[in-house]
């Protein structure tokens, strides 16, 4: 997720509403509501439910905002290898520190393969985690860059839409997997650079970028919508969120850069609280999902999502849900400028 001095709020705000979005995801999926809605397709409509899919939606989306703002970005800056060490320690950092602390605490016991997960998680989730795809297809920016010059904008542009066709439209509509996440982070990278590169009318006009925005909303919350009747009809599990389940699926992609394109023209100027809370974005994506362990810890001992996914009134269970995510996004952004505050004191002396 590069950054950039001085960079104007709308991007950092748009940065904050990301992250809200995937601790909201991780609200769902990773506290057995998910499991316990599967369970329940045999019944009749509940709107608790929906509400929760709703709810779990953002995820894979916003991860695409955020390549899609390094790729807009990283597109014209000097390319900074020191960068990569930044980022695989800062990972390493919260991961040995949040093991420790569970493994002192007693929650959590030394296995080997515990140990081994963390010590080496980076490059373990390569292929299938963000923390690690980001960072081995961050190595590769240099690479891409050169690609993207000696490309003229015809040539880019029809680079962008083959490579979209080959991740994003055949997956979706025909059930391939010819995806994964480095190769599909580096067409987004493409796509933002060739916006960056070559405006265009459409990308450039805030009222339609926002209507398209509004539009990819509601038709993903649809689709989520529909196949959840289908599954309480049916009698049968159907995967609920299969047109925005993953980051390369097209819904997910098409919300993701009308949202992306929308913020980048909206006008806010640079301001400062905005900016702080956005620098620790980050950190807070590192804390709040750093293994098994927090996940088990945060959303089934701590917050209890499944007791109040059955026991609450729909208005009740929206309101913890909302709750929840502020608390832990304003808890692991104090910790985050914290740290960062004693790092630069250290540095300092």
């Amino acid at each position: 997720m590069a950054e950039k001095k001085q960079r104007d709020s709308n991007i950092e705000l748009l940065r904050i509403v990301l992250m809200i979005a995937i601790i909201l995801h991780h609200y769902i999926v990773n506290s057995g509501i998910t499991e316990l809605i599967n369970d329940s397709v045999v019944e009749s409509w509940r709107w608790n439910s929906c509400v929760a899919l709703i709810l779990g939606w953002g995820g894979k989306t916003a991860i695409n905002c955020f390549v899609l703002i390094t790729g807009y970005f990283m597109c014209k800056q000097e390319y900074k290898w020191q960068k990569i060490l930044h980022l695989y320690l800062e990972v390493k950092f919260y991961s040995i520190v949040i093991y420790l602390i569970f493994l002192i605490s007693g929650y959590e016991t030394f296995t080997l393969k515990w140990f081994y997960k963390t010590m080496f998680g980076v490059v373990l989730s390569f292929d299938k985690g963000f923390i690690g795809s980001f960072i081995a297809f961050y190595a590769l920016i240099p690479f891409i860059n050169k690609l993207i010059s000696v490309l003229d904008k015809k040539s880019h542009g029809i680079l962008a839409i083959l490579l979209c066709i080959i991740f994003s439209i055949v997956p979706t509509l025909f059930l391939n997997t010819v995806f994964e996440y480095i190769s599909w982070y580096t067409t987004l990278y493409i796509i933002a650079s060739y916006i960056r590169l070559y405006p265009n009318k459409i990308f450039d006009n805030k009222r339609l970028t926002g209507l398209f925005l509004l539009g990819s909303l509601i038709v993903s919350w649809l689709t989520i919508i529909l196949i959840y009747y289908c599954e309480t009809k049916i009698g049968r599990v159907l995967p609920h969120y299969w047109f925005v389940a993953d980051s390369n699926k097209i819904l997910a992609f098409v919300t993701s850069l009308f949202a992306f394109s929308f913020f980048i023209k909206i006008s806010l100027g640079q301001n400062k609280f905005v900016n702080t809370i956005s620098s620790a974005t980050f950190g807070v994506l590192l804390i709040h999902d750093s293994g098994d362990s927090m996940r088990k810890w945060l959303w089934q001992d701590v917050c209890n999502n499944v007791w109040h996914f059955k026991n609450d009134s729909l208005l009740r269970f929206i309101a913890h849900a909302f709750l929840c995510t502020l608390c832990i996004y304003s808890i692991c952004v104090v910790i985050n400028l914290v740290l960062k505050f004693l790092q630069k004191i250290i540095k300092n002396n």
